[in-house]
């Protein structure tokens, strides 16, 4: 016998969308958080995801980022889509420290900003930094590759128990593999853009086998915007 998926939740209202998407009350929780076009791109013909968000969309990354304690991206992530300074600490796992102060995450920056945590190499640490000490902590997780064990275990020493990772690709591929990604958030946008990359959401050099399980928990829909969510842990 087939079971049907429930319908989706069209027009949800402003003040159910906290419960909708709230952190597990287990404790450290790493949330994933990607969104792609219909036809699997995560990036518009600019080059930044920027252009292929909805409304919709928007709305709930704020919210999202909003409920976590730190946003966890990698380096490549900050640099293409031009990261600006948040509220909520931003913590850059970055093998090489290369975080040029130009970034607006650095260069707009003011005191009422947290500072950019760098979670990074002890090879890396000990360069001389291309990004000024005010506006970064570096934080050594391993000799030459980012230990994410490490990372992890950084962030929840400083209290910051609510991941949320907004990718990359690799970020999120190397914390599925390491058995940290407790789950992953989809946004699928009604857009075709029909540009050529090969990007995955979650990208493995040889792949995962056997293929990582997770069970989907949710599925929204709002103006053509579907939400997928789907959790490794019960």
């Amino acid at each position: 016998m087939r079971r049907l998926l429930p319908p989706p939740v069209e027009e949800i209202p402003d003040e159910g969308l906290p419960a909708l998407f709230a952190f597990a009350s287990t404790s450290p929780w790493v949330r994933g958080s990607m969104v792609s076009t219909l036809d699997g791109a995560m990036r518009g013909r600019d080059g930044s995801s920027r252009s292929i968000a909805t409304a919709a969309d928007r709305a709930v990354f704020s919210l999202l980022r909003r409920d976590c304690d730190v946003v966890l991206v990698g380096a490549g992530t900050v640099r293409d889509e031009r990261y600006s300074p948040s509220m909520h600490p931003i913590a850059v796992v970055t093998r090489t420290l290369d975080l040029p102060a130009s970034l607006p995450l650095f260069a707009d920056r003011d005191e009422r900003t947290p500072r950019t945590l760098a979670l990074t190499t002890a090879r890396a640490a000990a360069q001389p930094p291309t990004t000024p000490s005010p506006s970064l902590e570096v934080i050594v997780c391993g000799d030459t590759d980012v230990d994410l064990v490490l990372a992890i275990d950084a962030l929840v020493e400083r209290g910051l128990c609510r991941i949320h990772c907004e990718g990359g690709p690799t970020l999120l591929g190397s914390l599925a593999a390491a058995d940290l990604l407790d789950e992953m958030l989809l946004t699928v946008t009604p857009l075709l853009v029909g540009t050529p990359s090969a990007d995955h959401i979650v990208a493995v050099e040889r792949g995962f086998e056997p293929p990582v399980h997770l069970t989907t928990t949710q599925v929204l829909e709002e103006d053509g915007t579907v939400f997928l969510r789907a959790s490794r842990r019960p």
